[in-house]
This record gives structure tokens, C-alpha cells and sequence, in this order.
């Protein structure tokens, strides 16, 4: 009586009269994490040549800086294109602004484009970077 079961549920393999299983279409998204910005140095008015690089290499690493070096894509540009650059531009501004002090935060969260955030603080602290080394060389001069 064993033997019986045994045979009954095994399954030959020439047996070309199964069923396939029903198709079912599964729709899988891939949610991509924010990056990973615990190991940057929050920037606070110091060390920007510093915190840019760290920045940006992270954001380059991840395959969106594009939305730092490109304007956004006009309304009639491709769907696609135009998505992929709207997740470019909120990874790159949110990781931006988690890496700023609280002061500066304020003064930037009101940018929504992360290339608008990126001129400005280059803009802004190169040029402080080049009034302090003309100050430390005129001091050495002196």
C-alpha cells in the first residue's frame, strides 16, 4: 500500500500533458534609497572644497549628477528623460541640503532645483575662499 502512494504522487517527466501554470503579470517597483550621507561632514561655512567634492563624487557615484551640470529638460522633451532628471534633481538636492548646517538649510530648502542650490553655494564661497587667501597673502607679504 506504501509503494502505491509512492508511485501515484511522483511524476514522470516524458508526461507533456501539464498545464503551464497561468501567467500572471507582477509588477515589481524598485524603490531607489535616498543616498547614504552619514560618512559627509556637515558643511558649515568651512572646508567647502572639501565638502564639494565629498558631495558631489556621492552624487556621481550614483549616476545622477547630471542634474547638477544640465538645466532641466524643456516640457516637450522625452517623458523618460524628463523623469529620470526629476529623480536626479531630488537625490541631489536632498542629498545637498542633509549635508548642510541648520543656517544655511534655511536659507536653501526654498530651492527646488538642485543645480540652483549648487551654483549658488559655489558662487558664494569660492569667492570668500578668494578674499581669504588674498588676505593670508598680503598678510605673509607684510
Amino acid at each position: 500500500m506504501a509503494n502505491n502512494a509512492v508511485t501515484e504522487n511522483t511524476t514522470d517527466a516524458t508526461n507533456t500533458n501539464v498545464a503551464p501554470a497561468a501567467s500572471t503579470q507582477v509588477v515589481l517597483t524598485y524603490a531607489k534609497p535616498f543616498l547614504d550621507v552619514s560618512n559627509i561632514e556637515i558643511f558649515a561655512n568651512e572646508n567647502f572644497k572639501r565638502w564639494q567634492e565629498r558631495d558631489f563624487s556621492l552624487i556621481d557615484v550614483h549616476g545622477v549628477a547630471h542634474a547638477l551640470l544640465e538645466p532641466q529638460p524643456s516640457a516637450d522633451a522625452d517623458n523618460k528623460l524628463q523623469e529620470s532628471w526629476q529623480y536626479a534633481n531630488k537625490v541631489c538636492r536632498h542629498t545637498i541640503l542633509q549635508t548642510l548646517s541648520n543656517e544655511l538649510f534655511d536659507v536653501y530648502c526654498s530651492c527646488k532645483e538642485a543645480k540652483t542650490i549648487w551654483e549658488a553655494l559655489i558662487k558664494k564661497f569660492t569667492v570668500e575662499d578668494a578674499t581669504k587667501q588674498k588676505f593670508v597673502v598680503g598678510r605673509f607679504y607684510q
